[in-house]
């Protein structure tokens, strides 16, 4: 079971957890009651083991679980009543530099009770790396702890700023109908690219496979890259090509 590419999450997936004893990595943290406190050195835990997953590849801290050797092993309810989702969401946001960006808290209550409560915390790998704890130190994973950075490792993650995360968030093939001659029938796919980064985006591929024709194949209106590719007035102000239109011709006689 992957964790960290759930949605929705019950407490079935938490009683997997300890049903099968898995063990804690890179990726997953288990965290008793206790690990939630209103003093400052607890406060300073919460923003290390948080900021720790942001500078490394992200992950799932749950508090609610107690672990042995490393371990799933048992619940530990928090008291929802006495430790918020929106308190444990300020003091990650106000103890670590910079704000970390989406963060995700879940609650999970057992039979409704608010203190029988397990929080899973998600935190994804940060482009905007590195993020400082409070006590004015940087941390990764590694292993099943979160430890203090070397300053060359420090240094490295600056360059993580130059890397853009590209996504498809929408796509269209459009049918525009038989060509004069009536010998071939013409297709549009449109595919809109977002970058969720803060870096300008100015030189990236699209690979587009339809029933294995070759790519060679694709012709756009004004022949710009190569015959193969052509942009739209869409605009978004991170990715100098954000829409790419693809044209292909099917011999329909």
């Amino acid at each position: 079971m992957n964790l960290f590419d759930k949605e929705r999450y019950t407490f079935a997936d938490i009683q997997y957890l300890i049903d099968n004893g898995v063990e804690e990595s890179i990726h997953l943290d288990f965290k008793a009651a206790g690990a939630l406190a209103k003093d400052d050195k607890k406060k300073n835990e919460i923003a290390k083991d948080v900021s720790a997953f942001a500078n490394s590849d992200g992950g799932i801290i749950i508090y609610g679980i107690s672990e042995s050797g490393h371990k799933a092993d048992s619940y530990s309810f928090v008291d929802g009543d006495v430790f918020t989702k929106e308190w444990l969401e300020q003091i990650i946001n106000s103890n670590i530099q910079k704000r970390i960006n989406n963060i995700r808290i879940i609650p999970l209550r057992q039979d409704g009770d608010i203190k029988r409560t397990v929080y899973i915390v998600k935190i994804p790998r940060s482009n905007n790396a590195p993020h400082m704890s409070g006590d004015k130190r940087y941390y990764k994973r590694y292993n099943f702890q979160s430890v203090i950075m070397e300053e060359y490792e420090v240094r490295d993650l600056f360059h993580r700023h130059n890397t853009s995360t590209l996504s498809i968030v929408d796509w269209s093939l459009f049918d525009n109908g038989e060509t004069s001659d009536g010998r071939f029938r013409k297709y549009s796919f449109v595919v809109q690219v977002h970058n969720e980064s803060q870096v300008t985006e100015s030189l990236y591929k699209l690979n587009c496979y339809i029933n294995n024709l070759d790519v060679s194949l694709y012709n756009v209106k004004w022949r710009l890259n190569q015959g193969r590719i052509d942009t739209t007035e869409l605009y978004d102000d991170r990715l100098k090509y954000p829409i790419w239109e693809l044209y292909h011709y099917f011999l329909t006689r």
